[in-house]
């Protein structure tokens, strides 16, 4: 016999990305007049573009509980009767400005534009029939959990917009004289440093979105849930 109350789990995955080989197609090339070599690159202040994007709650029904349980876990006699969560992180694209004169070149930062984006998605097991009291129970409780990532990326965006533009003012925007070979290995310098300001950020705010989540799987809220239908230990028998 399996627990007749179902474990509802939530799931955030964070992901950092680049726009990839931003570093080489987004550069534009200023060519000095004058001859001989650079002798020094002047720092830029670059500019940040930030924005947030939230996308429609993806709604996937294909897995059933076995399959949920043996991908995220259950536990005992425990089956997983429902996810809700999804991916949330940082898209950013980096812009530079590259001046060459001679072998040498500058390497500056113009411009860093980042996205804070949320793509919310409910695992609802398929084990439960679409209108049943069991499927519109779980898909409640997984709904409250894409309530709490929706209201922290509009709480937390205005916060996140301020402390990045803060992070991304103490990066060295400016590389050089360099030789023109190590233009791309500048680049990805930069961005690597930036990279790694996010991701110690990350850590810093994602705890508050965990802690927020697994307050709504109190027990309380599993009892509730648990409750409101008759039939849990036959439907999640039935794989």
């Amino acid at each position: 016999m399996v627990c007749k109350q179902p474990i509802l789990l939530f799931l955030i995955i964070f992901l950092l990305s680049y726009v990839p080989t931003a570093y080489a197609h987004d550069s534009s090339k200023k060519h000095a007049h004058s001859k001989g070599s650079l002798t020094s690159c002047k720092d830029s202040k670059p500019k940040l573009s930030f924005k947030t994007a939230t996308t429609r709650t993806k709604y996937v029904r294909t897995k059933s509980s076995s399959d949920l349980t043996n991908m995220h876990g259950g536990g005992g006699k425990s089956k997983v009767g429902g996810l809700g969560g999804g991916e949330i992180g940082f898209k950013t694209e980096s812009r530079f400005e590259v001046t060459e004169q001679g072998g040498q070149a500058c390497v500056k930062l113009k411009a860093v534009y980042v996205t804070f984006y949320a793509k919310p998605e409910i695992h609802v097991a398929s084990n439960f029939g679409r209108s049943t009291c069991e499927y519109n129970a779980v898909l409640a409780h997984e709904n409250g959990h894409i309530r709490i990532l929706r209201k922290f990326v509009r709480e937390y965006s205005p916060k996140v917009k301020q402390d990045l533009s803060r992070m991304i003012a103490k990066v060295d925007p400016a590389i050089g004289p360099i030789s023109k070979r190590d233009i791309q290995k500048a680049q990805k310098k930069i961005q690597d440093e930036i990279s790694k300001k996010i991701q110690k950020y990350n850590t810093k705010i994602m705890p508050v979105l965990s802690k927020r989540q697994q307050k709504h799987d109190s027990p309380t809220e599993y009892r509730r849930v648990s409750n409101q239908c008759k039939k849990w230990a036959k439907k999640l028998d039935n794989n």
